[in-house]
């Protein structure tokens, strides 16, 4: 009976794809190498496998066209560590949802879903350049007064969400394109009887094209339940542009992170330059400035983040990158690197392996 009812289901389904005209992609991202980081807690240390370029991952994908310009939608999409296989926040704990998509009204989806601050500010800001931006240029620093829920110790990490994370439990709306201008919204419903707003989220994109300038804006504010018992979060905020140049592409950007539970706010001044050195190398230069408030006693951070990738072929690359930081009023911490330095300065250095399929 068993065989049966499974013979009855594979044949329902290659029916189903044989009468909508649907396709399924599966796809993922390998990425190996190793980083030396010159101070961590005062000792120099190796680390394997750091996913500094994107993350390792794993997904399925797929569109159903219903006619009309109306297209039902999925993504199932995980991470995982490439050292011992295991699953990162659960087998699809990075991206899923399902949807429709209307070549006229936009694109409505639900499920656990990124933010605005990653689509806006760095997919859509970097553009072209995204895939060669190393991720060791992105937010670290030693702001544990933020008090962001997430790994004990590590209070600080990706804090304005341009490493990209999930909102559980959210509904997405996103435009068409009309005249070089999109938006979207995306809410994330707390589940709290009686508190409508109590452990939400809700994030906000905006985005423009006009020639060879893209201008970009977001917002995202995430309450926990750990602070306040789920009436504060942690509010951001962001800003970009950039401009493409022949082969260089100039970009800017500004973002603010704020606890508000206990006021603590850390603002980032951030330049790029991504430069097409030919079409198999791509260089990225990027400067940031971070900076706390009174709350976290103005503790400020520098950092200079230089990357190389090299494309062997279509699906695989090399790429090394050298970052630098420098810390004042607490110690330096550079994104990915494994943990604080003793002080006011440390570097890192990475050369890894990159195959996408």
């Amino acid at each position: 009976m068993k065989v049966r009812n499974s013979v009855l289901l594979i044949g329902m389904a290659i029916a189903a794809n044989a009468h909508a005209q649907s396709s399924v992609e599966i796809y993922g991202i390998i990425d190996t190498g190793v980083m030396y980081a010159s101070n961590v807690g005062g000792h120099s240390n190796w680390l394997a496998d750091p996913d500094t370029i994107a993350p390792n991952l794993f997904g399925f994908r797929g569109t159903e066209d219903l006619g009309g310009g109306l297209k039902a939608i999925f993504k199932l999409e995980g991470m995982f560590s490439l050292n011992n296989g295991a699953s990162v926040n659960g087998l699809f704990g990075h991206e899923t949802y399902v949807g429709l998509r209307d070549d006229r009204w936009g694109t409505l989806t639900a499920g656990n879903q990124i933010d605005f601050m990653f689509y806006s500010l760095v997919v859509d800001h970097w553009g072209s350049a995204f895939p060669f931006v190393n991720s060791m240029s992105l937010r670290q620093g030693s702001f544990s007064g933020l008090n962001i829920p997430g790994p004990p110790g590590n209070n600080s990490f990706d804090f304005d969400r341009t490493l990209g994370a999930p909102i559980e439990n959210s509904v997405k709306y996103m435009s068409p394109t009309i005249g070089g201008l999109s938006a979207g919204a995306q809410y994330s419903f707390g589940g709290q009887a009686g508190s409508f707003g109590q452990n939400s989220a809700q994030s906000f994109g905006l985005n423009y094209h006009i020639g060879a300038v893209a201008l970009n804006g977001a917002y995202t504010y995430v309450k926990y339940p750990e602070l306040n018992n789920g009436n504060d979060g942690i509010r951001n905020m962001g800003l970009a542009a950039s401009w493409a140049v022949g082969p260089t592409v100039l970009a800017a950007m500004y973002t603010s992170t704020q606890n508000t539970e206990n006021g603590a706010r850390v603002s980032v001044y951030e330049t790029d330059v991504n430069w097409t050195v030919s079409p198999f190398l791509h260089a990225n230069l990027a400067y940031q400035y971070m900076k706390g408030n009174d709350v976290l006693k103005g503790q400020k951070a520098h950092q200079e983040t230089l990357s190389l990738i090299y494309s062997l072929s279509r699906r695989t690359s090399i790429y090394s990158a050298l970052a630098l930081q420098q810390a004042s009023g607490g110690p330096a911490w550079i994104s990915l690197v494994p943990g604080p330095a003793s002080g006011g300065r440390q570097t890192a250095v990475d050369i890894g392996l990159l195959h996408v399929f």
